[in-house]
């Protein structure tokens, strides 16, 4: 188009002529430029949109009392350059940025998230740009960014992830699905994070109790968090020190000494929490945990369940699960899973589904180790 005659449209009373003109990518970057300060926001939206507009009409309207307006110039910087345009001076890179930084900084989220999905498979964005992004506290601004940019490193996602996650209510399901990927790295700084607040995040529980990677101090400070998912996981581990397992096992006693003093507020026919949660970490198969439950339950010393435990006698395990309010298959599992005793030599329950020992009987039978 001549030049005069896109001049004499920029300067009609025409809306419609103004806004077909702004769209055209055959006329003078001034022109566009003077079309960015139109009365009508649909011209100066047709310029937002226009690959040939100047930077210095994008950074106008990055900046226009129109929302939609600055949005599409944020979804026009992420839409491929004319190959007919020259390559931006270092002049007019610096608009750019100017206008990305605008962008990005915007009261508004539906621009903020334009620019962010513009740029969310950049490698040339400014860096601090994409880091303001992706810690944005709108998850629709900072989700293109931290699903997409290759600006970020593993690093740079955990830690965005979990800092959400504690800090952005409705987001912390996010980390239980980080830690539940195995492949995930996780730093150290970011895990102690993520251990911090775990007590709070009953959903994180059973994958963080999971983690390989779990350092020596973290094992230990996970397996103190109460929670029943974490005594169940970590139970059924084999690879706790020491310290670990103590813990545990302190943890163990505290969430049943907790169940049972709740167990008269339950409801008549509602399955005991507490008996729940002694199953749970009956599963894990560890003495420790398992005796520091039972032993509360049973109302018998630490040291005496452990040696009855440790015992390789049916009998005495079954007595044990007696005293302790466990059912007869409840006591046939404990001989077998936790007491060592094989399937064929442990005590099964009657066909009625009782204890196969009197009761007197097994009074006696743990009468010989609380006397020692």
């Amino acid at each position: 188009m001549q030049y005069e005659e896109a001049k004499r449209l920029a300067g009609s009373a025409d809306g419609e002529a103004r806004r077909a003109l702004a769209s055209r990518d055959d006329i003078a970057p001034e022109i566009l430029f003077f079309l960015c300060r139109d009365d009508d926001a649909g011209v100066r939206r047709a310029v937002a949109a226009n690959r040939h507009a100047p930077p210095e009409a994008d950074l106008e309207l990055a900046r226009d009392s129109d929302d939609s307006v600055r949005a599409r110039v944020g979804e026009k910087l992420g839409e491929a350059r004319p190959i007919d345009l020259p390559a931006l001076t270092a002049k007019k890179q610096a608009l750019a940025i100017e206008t990305i930084e605008a962008l990005a900084l915007d009261n508004s989220g539906r621009v903020r998230a334009a620019i962010a999905r513009a740029l969310k498979l950049s490698i040339d964005a400014p860096p601090h740009v994409v880091q303001q992004l992706a810690r944005d506290i709108e998850i629709k601004v900072a989700a293109p960014i931290l699903q997409n940019s290759p600006m970020l490193d593993d690093d740079d996602l955990t830690e965005l992830l979990v800092n959400r996650a504690i800090t952005t209510p409705g987001e912390a399901s996010a980390v239980a699905d980080l830690l539940a990927n195995e492949t995930a790295r996780i730093g150290t700084g970011t895990m102690d994070k993520i251990i911090d607040v775990a007590p709070d995040h009953g959903n994180w529980h059973r994958p963080l109790a999971a983690r390989k990677d779990l350092t020596t101090d973290n094992l230990r400070r996970v397996a103190s968090i109460p929670s029943d998912a974490i005594a169940e996981t970590m139970s059924a581990r084999n690879d706790l020190d020491d310290a670990a397992m103590a813990a545990l096992s302190h943890m163990v006693a505290r969430r049943m000494a907790e169940l049972t003093k709740k167990r008269a507020e339950e409801a008549p026919a509602a399955k005991p929490a507490a008996d729940l949660f002694l199953n749970s970490v009956m599963k894990g198969g560890k003495v420790g945990p398992v005796g520091a439950a039972i032993s509360l339950r049973a109302g018998i010393p630490t040291d005496v369940t452990m040696r009855i435990l440790t015992s390789k006698n049916p009998k005495a395990l079954v007595a044990l699960a007696w005293k302790a309010g466990l059912s007869a298959a409840q006591a046939q599992s404990l001989q077998t899973s936790v007491g060592g005793i094989s399937p064929k030599t442990a005590l099964a329950p009657t066909m009625s589904g009782g204890y196969s020992i009197a009761h007197a009987d097994m009074e006696w039978q743990l009468g010989l180790y609380i006397g020692n």
